[in-house]
């Protein structure tokens, strides 16, 4: 069960200690399963300790490694998760911030590219919502534009309800 998945998760973790190789990938897969706990439990603790994780794997991705956008846009979830918990605009601003971050690693071509233009562009949503920026409305309207240039219909991630 889930239990059971932490703890081969954490067990894993603790195979990959400082300057292992895989510490990065286990870091990640071990906050994503927290991340996903706290949707599930809303546990502050799991989300604090998942940002945490993002954090440790970005700082061994740095600017050049090719996982690193997954790594800022796993991290902008979290923040935004952090925001609708909590409504500090801090969270969501950081979170647009690590969404840009994210796509400027991911430029036309890049197979992730089209999730970071539709993660950027719900963040830039999220903040219109709360706030009546315009300018973020306009923009998100604009990535997920290029979203669906991108995409062919029939395609999985081509669902524009």
């Amino acid at each position: 069960g889930v239990k059971d998945a932490f703890t081969l998760e954490r067990a894993e973790l603790v195979h990959c200690p400082p300057g292992h190789p895989d510490r990065a990938v286990s870091l990640n897969k071990l906050a994503c399963r927290l991340r996903t706990r706290f949707q599930e439990r809303a546990q502050m603790c799991d989300l604090e300790e998942a940002m945490e994780l993002h954090h440790a794997a970005l700082v061994l991705r740095p600017s050049g490694h090719p996982d690193r956008s997954s790594s800022l846009q796993e991290l902008a979830l979290c923040l935004s998760d952090r925001f609708d918990s909590l409504g500090k605009v801090a969270d969501l601003e950081a979170a647009i911030t690590r969404g840009r971050e994210a796509l400027e690693l991911c430029p036309t071509g890049h197979p992730c590219r089209a999730s970071s233009l539709h993660g950027l562009a719900q963040l830039l949503a999220k903040h219109f919502r709360h706030h009546s920026a315009t300018a973020n409305l306009k923009e998100a309207i604009a990535l997920e534009k290029e979203v669906l240039q991108l995409l062919t219909p029939g395609d999985a991630r081509y669902d524009v309800s």
